[in-house]
């Protein structure tokens, strides 16, 4: 089981220098492989591709597109306990549910997806494989 957070999926739809990289590291992966991430993502790339001025009619599809094939794990009350526990200083809110929800399949997770280099250095201090196809 692979997480990806908001901004790893977000470059399954708005072309950024990391698009080709990425989409070339989710062919390679054995057929099976699970994907998993957060309700937030689906928030956060709605949110972001509206403010680069995608028309609000678009939004809906092009979120669709950037989790297709992902599944999107609740906000449960123990995501959001657990996000309160870390202690790690540069931790945002968004990024600490991102982990939360990635901690609930530590056990079954081989890695961490993300281009956030502050979620990536707390992802990392966590204890999770962290990787940035590029």
């Amino acid at each position: 089981m692979i997480y990806l957070d908001s901004c790893a999926l977000l470059k399954f739809v708005k072309r950024e220098k990391e698009t080709d990289s990425l989409h070339a590291w989710r062919e390679q992966l054995l057929q099976g492989t699970e994907l998993v991430t957060s309700e937030l993502a689906g928030l956060e790339i709605s949110r972001t591709l509206l403010r680069a001025g995608v028309d609000y009619q678009r939004v809906p599809y092009a979120a669709g597109q950037a989790l297709r094939g992902v599944y999107q794990a609740d906000i449960t009350n123990t995501v959001l306990a657990k996000a309160r526990t870390y202690r790690v200083p540069k931790l945002g809110s968004l990024d600490a549910i991102h982990l939360a929800t990635a901690d609930s399949f530590r056990s079954e997770l081989i890695e961490f997806i993300t281009y956030d280099v502050e979620l990536a250095e707390a992802a990392a201090e966590l204890g999770f494989s962290v990787k940035a196809p590029a």
